[in-house]
Parts: C-alpha cells; structure tokens; sequence
C-alpha cells in the first residue's frame, strides 16, 4: 500500500483543489504512478524539485517516494546563488520543475516526461556525495547562522511525523489551505502528507494568489480572501504571518467559522499574542520542532493548550534536558549531507533551552543565542524581541548586548510611516514590563531581512550573526553614542 494513501478513502474523494483545477485520490494515485515509473526508467538517484505550491511538487515528491528516489526540494524564491549551492551540494541527476522556471535556465538538455506541466533539466553531475544510507529527501536549513546545510531524511521518519500530528490534532480538520511554501519541511510533512493520510483536500493557491513576492506577504488582503474562500478548517503560520491575522482582526475582518487548528511554528510567539489570537476567534497552537527532529516534535492541541509553552511531543521522538538544553531521541535525521562525521547520530542536542514540566515543554530561547552584557548578566535577546514584537507595531527586531552595559535593537517597523518618536515610545511601553537589565536603550531602523537580502531563512527567521555582522557599524554607533530610549542621552 502507498503510505499516502488512506485505505478508507474513495477514489473520486478531492485530494488537491486549486483555482484552475482539482485531482480526486484515483487521479493523483495514478499520476504518481505514473510519474514514479518514468523516474525509474532514468538514471537518476537523486532528483531536484523547483515549483511553486502546485499539484506538481506533491506528484514529484510522492513519485520519489514510490521509486525510492532521493528528492531535493528547492525553493522558489532562493536566489540564484543559494540554488546552485544546493544543486552543487547534492549532486542531483535531474531538476524537475516548471515551463515557466525551466525557461529561465541557460545551456539545459531537456528530457520529456509524461505531464506537460513538468520539463525535466539533466544537471550531469561530476563530484561524488557523502550521503547516510537511507536518506530519501534533502532538505536544506540554515537556521539561523550559516551556510544551509542539507538535512537528510528517510521516508519512513517523515511519515512517522505526519501519523503522529494526524492523530494528534482535530480529527474534523479535512480541508488544509497551504500557505507556507512545500519546500519547507513543516508545510511538506502537515501540509501535504496529513491531509492525504486523513482522506482530506488539500487547497493550493498559487504564493501570487495569497499575495507573496518572493518570500515576502506584501498583499496581504489575498490571503484574508483565500483563507475565507477556500473554507479551510487547517493552516499552518510562521509568527509574522499570524500578526497579519491578528492585524485584520483588530481592523474588522472576521475570522471564518470554518477555521478549527492554525499551527503556528519557526519562532517563538509571545503568550501575549496568542491570548489575542483566541479573543478574536483565532485557533492558534504552538509547537516545536526543527528539521533535524524531521519538523514538529511538540505541539499544543484544544484538548492541552497552555499559552507561552510548546506543548507536549507527539509520541514519534523523546526529549530531555541536559544542562538547560533540549535533547531528543528517537526518530530524527540520518546526518548532515557531505559531512560522515555526522551520520547516524543516536540523539540530537539542539541548541534549544527549554524545561520540561508535567511532559509539557517551555522553550527558554537558543543556547548559542544567549548574551551576557558587562555586568555579567545572562539576556535571552529571542524572549526580549518576542514581547517587542508582541505590541504589533514592529515587523522584526534584533536585539543585542554581548559584553554592552545595556541592550539596543535593529528595528524594521511594521509601516514605514512611523515616526522616530513613536518607536522611542513603543520600546519605553515594552520596557516596563522587562527588568532593568534587558530595558532597551538604543534603536536603529533598518529595511526589512529577507531571503533575497540574505538575512532570513525560509521559515522567516533572521539569520541573526549574519544580520549583526551586516548592521556591525550601525551597532557600534548606538553605543558610541549612548542614547537612552528611556530618558535623556547618557
């Protein structure tokens, strides 16, 4: 039996709709056979995908699956030089991808494939990989800090996952609209490979249709439309997405009654906000996972909600802590590609802080992330940031103070109309609830990060040594000068 593919679930059941077309679940099986058997009539191990949320991507990753071929998401939206980092990395025989992006790729030899909609590229690859036995996806993370690093993964781990969110969240949640590109893990795994595991309908509007450019939401109206015209009883947010939400409800828009589990991941989210979230009508759950646990490893549900935690694990994996940090054991990633020193690791340590009361998990920032300014007083700037952002008036924030008498921030305000005063006013509010320590006392403005700029992973978090390195002058102005957002200058 296909993984995918729930036995109680009739042929001419909607499994993926969108605003052109639909494939019922016979349809689709038959498309990935299909498509399965061309991959394996080629000489191709491992297979690069490029395609915006479509009917297209779920097709080629399933038919790898089918023929046990090993699949390489890469995201629309990464620039040319971070594609080609990964095609360089992973060595792929093929790319499967669109007319319109093949159109843009020089000096390719094409191959014919039984759909229209998918043209083949042969990348004739010549270096050899160092690759964990197993590994049937790479996907690529960086994280926060540093060159993305491709995560290998087994089919197996990642189906693990999706049985243990599919029994996990509201059994009545059948209809998932996709927002997050499927070349992110979290979307892969409980956007595709739940709904099909439950005999649900996927809805896939275009990143266009939700109002995306690039990695970046500048027309937010079409995804209020889309989230209300799709009748979706599921999606999945990164924090900014949910503070559009939170921002249209606070401006009028009624969340739709469909609506029943909105999982929000990538960040840490400010209890604040997820307490707004639900005095509107919000159904928004925390969770926890990175891409080394294969995504989602803990989770908050209507049945065990408690706001500013992470939830429980949803049985695939086990955490502890040791010395402040999350381990986890059990079902995780086969190693990192190219690196052997890292395969088959028995336990993952990662990096995370957090504790661990009645099984249900409080995260308490990264540990490489944690900054002790020159009284000798250890700052989470993550937990700072998160009650900054939780006033909705900034779009992102940075904070510093490593061996600094104080912390300043790195500000991109949420519209560009506001004024240097009302920030200073902003921060003072925030201040107030934070101790004296980690009072902000100096702000610089700066545009938004973004993948394109390098500055944001996929997911949308700032790669923070990256983005401090970048802002290094603007940093040392702050405290050259010692100016206080809280009263006159030092």
């Amino acid at each position: 039996m296909l993984m995918w593919l729930n036995t109680h679930t009739h042929d001419n059941t909607l499994a993926i709709t969108t605003s052109e077309s639909s494939l019922t679940y016979g349809e689709l099986k038959i498309a990935v056979s299909t498509l399965a058997r061309w991959l394996e009539a080629q000489p191709v191990r491992r297979l690069a995908i490029a395609f915006d949320n479509s009917p297209e991507w779920i097709m080629c990753d399933l038919a790898c699956q089918q023929a046990n071929i090993c699949c390489v998401p890469i995201p629309t939206f990464f620039s040319q030089a971070q594609k080609q980092h990964i095609l360089k990395e992973s060595q792929c025989d093929y790319l499967l991808t669109s007319p319109i992006n093949a159109a843009n790729v020089s000096n390719t030899e094409y191959r014919p494939t039984p759909y229209d909609n998918i043209v083949a590229i042969a990348l004739q690859p010549t270096l050899a990989v160092q690759i964990p036995k197993g590994t049937h996806k790479i996907t690529f993370t960086s994280g926060s800090t540093g060159t993305p690093k491709g995560v290998c993964l087994s089919t197996q781990s990642q189906w693990q996952v999706a049985k243990g969110i599919n029994e996990t969240i509201t059994p009545e949640a059948k209809i998932h609209l996709s927002v997050l590109p499927f070349s992110t893990l979290l979307e892969n795994i409980a956007g595709i490979y739940v709904p099909l595991l439950r005999g649900g309908t996927i809805h896939l509007p275009t990143l266009k249709e939700l109002g995306f450019e690039g990695s970046r939401l500048l027309h937010p109206p079409l995804l209020l439309d889309c989230i209300k015209s799709s009748c979706a009883h599921s999606l999945i947010l990164v924090p900014d997405l949910l503070m559009v939400l939170l921002h249209a409800c606070q401006t009028g828009w009624q969340p739709p009654a469909s609506l029943l589990f909105i999982a929000v991941g990538g960040a840490h989210v400010a209890p604040s906000l997820l307490l707004q979230a639900h005095h509107f009508g919000l159904p928004v759950y925390e969770g926890y996972g990175l891409s080394e646990a294969v995504s989602v490893s803990t989770l908050n549900t209507p049945d065990n909600n408690l706001q500013g935690s992470a939830g429980k694990a949803i049985g695939h994996n086990q955490l502890r802590i040791e010395e402040g940090e999350i381990v986890i054991t059990g079902n995780h990633f086969l190693g990192y590609l190219n690196e052997p020193d890292s395969f088959y690791p028995t336990e993952l340590k990662t990096g995370d802080l957090g504790v661990i009361k009645n099984d249900v998990l409080w995260l308490h920032g990264r540990k490489k992330n944690i900054m002790v300014n020159s009284f000798g007083r250890n700052v989470s700037p993550e937990w700072v940031e998160s009650a900054l952002l939780a006033i909705g008036s900034f779009h992102q924030v940075l904070v510093y103070c490593e061996a600094q008498p104080y912390c300043v921030a790195l500000i991109c305000p949420r519209t560009s109309s506001m004024t240097t005063e009302e920030i200073r006013t902003a921060i003072a509010r925030v201040n107030t609830g934070l101790p004296d320590y980690a009072h902000i006392q100096g702000f610089t403005v700066i545009p938004p990060c973004t993948a394109q700029n390098g500055l944001l992973t996929e997911t949308g978090k700032i790669k923070r040594s990256h983005t401090l390195s970048f802002y290094h002058a603007q940093i040392a102005a702050l405290y050259a000068k010692e100016y206080s957002v809280d009263g006159e200058s030092r």
